[in-house]
């Protein structure tokens, strides 16, 4: 047989295509033109996608860039246990979805946290330690739609040696994958870092007969597509072991200090692993870095990572979040640059929410309450889609009254860099009084007697706290008057619950803010400088209280006059000092004028004059004189129960002061009954580990004990 020359633009043969001039491939069915050449493919090359079976133990799983995996094991048999859909499907919207995916024999699992809290490296940690169980285990970047087809067309020519001489193009090939994946079981797809639910719908609703486990740093949208698996930060022990074992320490070896260092990095596990890398390429001490940590944080954030990279580190310690390749360069993988391209993401839609997340760095990292948030901006609707876009992506975790973020998130947060435009240095500064502002509107009003309002003040303070933290180091300069009037009244509250130590220092704080903003005889400035002596007075040191309260008395007499309720006070404060430092030769006077002073300017039944009647009373206990202390504090019993009402806090001291009195009298029949009331009383009013609850119970044990 003669054989035909090959022509271009016709067909050589009844399977064959006609081309031109071919660069490309085209397929034949039995053959390809490869460059205008015919090549016959062998009859492999052409079966049907669920003809071709896996190469044993195939994958493409990067290895681990570190032998150091601590801490997870909880979450790996958590992981192993919704991957198997074994585990019941819980009662809530998700539950028919998930019920549906288990009857088809898959659940797909999506790990959602923070970025650097570890997800794909127990992704990847699940995968290798499963290799035995699933063929193939496919690691797919789910950056992107883009990104996705491509891990599967990779998958494809991996199955298939002649993808590439069969497939037109890359789409085809990702095709011919999701064809053999619907055909074959027993596979797992590790979809890594997934940005969009919506670019795994088809997919996953397509590919029922494998598992798919997907990490991703979005907590929400995942509903009727993926069991959610919520990843948190190491526990301490488990941070101190990772520490420990990239640093090389023992257990006598500055274990102090990385205890210290992992709480100060809130335990999440990237930052753990650059700091220990950094101190390993630098051969500092925990000390030393968690100085610089503090003094230059920008800096460290920034060049932990570097110093990884300079060495060759591969640290990726376990539990942050492993490259999906294994690709990524390690200047890329710092907690600035990680959640700066989240910031990028998220401000790009809703600005409102970056400026949610600065004003929160101020504040302590959980609890916050929603209403700081809604604060910021008149449309309640879309402070709620801020909130809720913030959560979307990890920076915050929301529930129906409060939220919480981590407080690395907001140390990066409040620390300015110039590379990064959310985290420019007038922004930043703008949320620290917003912050500021927000607190002052949010105070109930009279910290010590509404006690309506106490619940309020518990629920603030651990963020006025955290604030009051944050901006010491420069509060001399910076302290304006919304954190001043903060910090005047918190000062009050702490005072009440007997935190001396806290109402000290946010009453010299507020001194010093009101002497620079209004000057040292300002009203104002009188009675910051009241509120620090009596916390003095209360902590024990009558030596630096008693002459603040001398000098608040001449202020007020020489600038508000006698009469005035600021003045009076001051009088009060000053005789009570006496009492303790048992003067009351020079405390009753005092009392006694202000108390006709009281009933004069501000009625028989105002709280001032109850108290100042409750001071007589017990300067007078005091003396030994309880023939003129009863006959007060009977009085002003009555007159607590009728205008407070039975259970002001102010109304049960007052009863453990009669109390008290009947027992100096020997009349415990008479005091037992009152200390019962009183313990009773102030365990359900202000619970069992108040300071005064405490107080009562020995009260009563004592008198309890000299009864006959």
């Amino acid at each position: 047989m003669t054989q035909q020359p090959f022509r271009p633009g016709e067909a050589s043969g009844d399977r064959a295509v006609a081309v031109g001039h071919n660069q490309g491939i085209v397929s034949t069915g039995d053959g390809a033109v490869i460059d205008n050449r015919t090549v016959r493919l062998p009859a492999e090359a052409v079966r049907g996608p669920a003809e071709v079976a896996a190469p044993p133990g195939l994958n493409n799983l990067p290895a681990p860039r570190s032998g150091v995996f601590v801490g997870r094991e909880e979450d790996l048999a958590r992981l192993d246990a919704a991957t198997r859909a074994e585990a019941e499907a819980e009662a809530d919207a998700d539950a028919e979805a998930e019920a549906d995916a288990e009857a088809d024999g898959t659940v797909p699992v999506v790990v959602h946290g923070l970025g650097g809290m570890g997800k794909s490296t127990l992704a990847l940690h699940y995968a290798h330690r499963h290799r035995d169980r699933y063929n193939p285990i496919w690691w797919i970047p789910a950056e992107s739609a883009g990104t996705i087809g491509l891990g599967l067309a990779a998958l494809a020519a991996h199955l298939n040696p002649y993808a590439d001489l069969t497939a037109a193009s890359g789409a085809e090939a990702a095709a011919w994958a999701t064809t053999w994946l619907q055909a074959h079981d027993g596979w797992l797809l590790v979809f890594d870092d997934a940005a969009a639910p919506g670019d795994l719908a088809p997919l996953l609703g397509s590919l029922t007969t494998g598992r798919h486990l997907i990490t991703s740093r979005r907590a929400t949208g995942w509903h009727h597509l993926a069991r959610p698996v919520a990843l948190d930060t190491l526990t301490p022990d488990a941070a101190l072991d990772l520490l420990m074992r990239i640093t090389h320490s023992t257990d006598g070896d500055g274990a102090p200090e990385l205890a210290e260092l992992a709480a100060e990095l809130g335990h999440l596990p990237l930052a753990l692993e650059q700091a220990a890398a950094y101190i390993q390429h630098t051969a500092l001490t925990p000390a030393a870095y968690l100085a610089r940590l503090r003094r230059h944080p920008a800096r460290m954030f920034a060049t932990s990572a570097d110093a990884m990279s300079a060495e060759a580190i591969s640290a990726d310690a376990a539990s942050a979040d492993a490259s999906s390749a294994g690709a990524d360069a390690a200047q890329q993988r710092t907690i600035a640059r990680i959640w700066q391209l989240t910031l990028g993401a998220i401000g790009a839609r809703d600005p409102l929410a970056v400026e949610i997340l600065r004003t929160a760095a101020w504040f302590g990292p959980d609890d916050v309450p929603r209403d700081l948030a809604e604060a910021l901006d008149d449309d309640p609707i879309a402070v709620d889609e801020a909130l809720a876009l913030l959560h979307a992506y990890s920076m915050i975790t929301l529930t129906p009254r409060t939220f919480a973020v981590h407080r690395l998130v907001q140390a990066v947060a409040r620390t300015p860099d110039p590379a990064d435009p959310h985290r420019a240095a007038d922004a930043i500064a703008g949320a620290r009084r917003r912050a500021a502002e927000l607190l002052a509107a949010a105070l109930p009003e009279d910290p010590l007697f509404n006690v309506a309002g106490w619940p309020r003040w518990r629920e603030l303070l651990p963020h006025i706290e955290a604030y009051a933290a944050l901006t010491e180091p420069t509060a001399p300069d910076q302290d304006d008057e919304a954190i001043d009037r903060v910090l005047f009244e918190a000062s009050a509250f702490v005072l009440g619950e007997g935190r001396t130590d806290r109402a000290i220092a946010f009453a010299e704080r507020s001194v010093a803010a009101s002497e620079r903003l209004r000057g040292p005889d300002h009203p104002r400035t009188l009675s910051s400088r009241s509120y620090l002596a009596s916390a003095c007075r209360s902590a024990g040191d009558l030596d630096r209280a008693t002459p603040l309260h001398e000098r608040n008395l001449a202020d007020c007499e020489r600038i508000l006059g006698p009469d005035h309720p600021d003045t009076l006070a001051s009088r009060s404060n000053l005789a009570h000092l006496y009492a303790l430092a048992g003067d009351p030769d020079r405390a009753a006077p005092l009392h006694e004028r202000n108390l006709a002073d009281y009933e004069r300017t501000l009625g028989a039944d105002h709280p001032h004059t109850l108290a100042s009647r409750a001071n007589l009373a017990t300067v007078h206990r005091s003396a030994g004189d309880l023939d003129r202390a009863l006959p007060l504090l009977q009085r002003n019993l009555a007159d607590h129960e009728r205008i407070l009402g039975p259970d002001h806090p102010e109304t049960l001291t007052t009863r453990s002061n009669l109390a008290y009195a009947y027992e100096l009298a020997g009349d415990p029949d008479r005091a037992v009954p009152l200390h019962e009331r009183v313990l009773a009383d102030r365990e359900r009013v202000l619970g069992s580990a108040h300071p005064h609850t405490e107080l009562a119970r020995d009260l009563l044990t004592r008198a309890r004990a000299a009864r006959p």
